[in-house]
């Protein structure tokens, strides 16, 4: 039997979740207005009553009978990107290596496959994970597409022939280094101290805490908040795929933090580990329609000083899409045009300007993003990928609205931040954005 026969009959199904998991984090820690006056000197100063523990894994794969838990142990320990973690989510595919040694988490649609996540393995045992699935889509005759792939395992895919092309960057935070002071800072210290004279309070929710109903009922607020989010966007339904979910598994090793204002959530962040918890990265953030100004800056700024305190390397603010997406050799021209299109004329359908000027707001450092496609990306893999992360299944009323109110304020939106200069390194970040002009000001 070939090595790709193999492989097609160890296909894998997810479990479903374990609702019993228990997920390691901190102690709810309360964030009140006696703390305010301290920002503006010194940056915030949260309490932190116990570390984050990350989960520690030889590098020797799973058995044929893993559990749930042991799944996603083994993404914690391995996934090196934002969207890894999603591997876990009840309805993927999975493709597994030899002895279980590596993973690749990825969708189908006809004879395209769409990979999220990277390669999940050892380092060491990431040239024969792709070795094999690209044995198994060739034998197969499978168009393959990697997504979010970064420099350190771009090698890997240029030495098997894949089709390289910039697909955008990921705005990382070096916490050991960021202190919230001085003048780049002063605008996220502005919206927590706003926040903070509002009344507004953050925590991390934690539901091996929680009485199971209290659990439920916070989940289901969460949930609200997500679909009250979502009236402000053109698609029908949340993104998927590229996008976590919360309505349809347990949170497993994810973390969830809320923003509260008189007992109500105002807004969350859910933050996917990377590398064994060296790294978090703020995947999916929400908040209502009628929040306080500055919510999400507030809320994502508790989420850094927290991980900072526990002795977390970095974060990531996620994907900026399309970033500084310059041309490379032998790259697809239809990924990098049909970018630039969508940068400049399709921003009512996915806002890259105010994503990637919010983003930068906190000043983060940028690394690069590649897309990798075997053989080269056509019209079918492109139709994949929009089939697979229902980017266009659109709400035309939702739609229109959205396109009426850009209009009425494109004066305001062409001074934000453009970040299309920028090189990935501090100091391009900082100058391209260093002095980015505010959408509005705090009151």
């Amino acid at each position: 039997m070939s090595s790709a026969d193999s492989h097609s009959r160890q296909g894998l199904q997810l479990h479903q979740s374990d609702q019993g998991q228990k997920h390691q984090g901190l102690d709810v820690d309360r964030l009140t207005s006696q703390e305010s006056d301290c920002f503006e000197q010194a940056g915030t100063q949260w309490r932190i009553d116990s570390p984050h523990q990350a989960f520690d894994q030889e590098s020797m794969g799973l058995s044929e009978e893993h559990t749930e838990t042991e799944l996603r142990d083994f993404i914690f320990n391995h996934g090196r990107y934002f969207d890894s973690y999603l591997a876990s989510e009840p309805d993927r595919d999975q493709f597994w290596s030899q002895g279980k040694r590596g993973l690749i988490s990825y969708k189908k649609w006809f004879r395209h496959v769409i990979i999220g996540g990277g390669l999940i393995a050892p380092e060491s045992h990431k040239p024969q994970l792709v070795q094999e699935f690209l044995d198994y889509a060739k034998q197969n005759r499978l168009s393959i597409a990697f997504h979010n792939i970064g420099e350190a395992d771009l090698p890997l895919f240029q030495e098997q022939q894949f089709q390289v092309t910039k697909w955008g960057e990921d705005p990382m935070i070096d916490l050991d280094t960021c202190t919230w002071q001085g003048k780049d800072y002063e605008w996220v210290r502005r919206q927590t101290n706003y926040c903070l004279r509002q009344g507004m309070t953050a925590c991390e929710v934690r539901p091996d805490q929680l009485h199971p109903v209290h659990w439920s009922d916070i989940i289901s607020e969460v949930i609200e908040v997500a679909d009250e989010s979502l009236t402000r966007k053109p698609q029908k339904k949340a993104m998927r795929f590229f996008e976590g979910r919360i309505d349809n598994h347990a949170l497993g090793r994810r973390r969830l933090f809320v923003a509260r204002n008189q007992g109500r959530i105002e807004g969350f962040v859910i933050c996917n580990p990377i590398l064994n918890g060296t790294g978090w990265a703020t995947e999916l953030y929400r908040h209502r329609l009628d929040s306080v100004k500055g919510t999400m800056a507030f809320l994502i700024h508790f989420v850094l000083q927290q991980l900072k305190q526990e002795g977390v390397e970095r974060a990531g603010l996620c994907l900026d899409l399309g970033r500084d997406c310059h041309r490379l050799p032998g790259d697809s021209a239809m990924v990098r045009h049909g970018l630039r299109f969508a940068e400049n004329y399709l921003t009512s359908i996915f806002d890259f300007t105010g994503l990637r000027h919010f983003k930068s707001r906190f000043r983060p450092r940028y690394e690069k993003r590649f897309a990798c496609v075997y053989p080269k990306v056509t019209i079918g893999s492109i139709l994949a990928f929009v089939s697979t992360t229902g980017v266009l299944d659109l709400h035309y009323g939702r739609f229109a609205r959205i396109l009426y109110e850009q209009h009425s304020k494109r004066k305001l939106r062409s001074n934000l931040a453009a970040g299309k200069t920028g090189q990935s390194d501090r100091n391009a970040s900082q100058q391209t954005v260093s002095k980015p002009s505010p959408l509005r000001k705090s009151a």
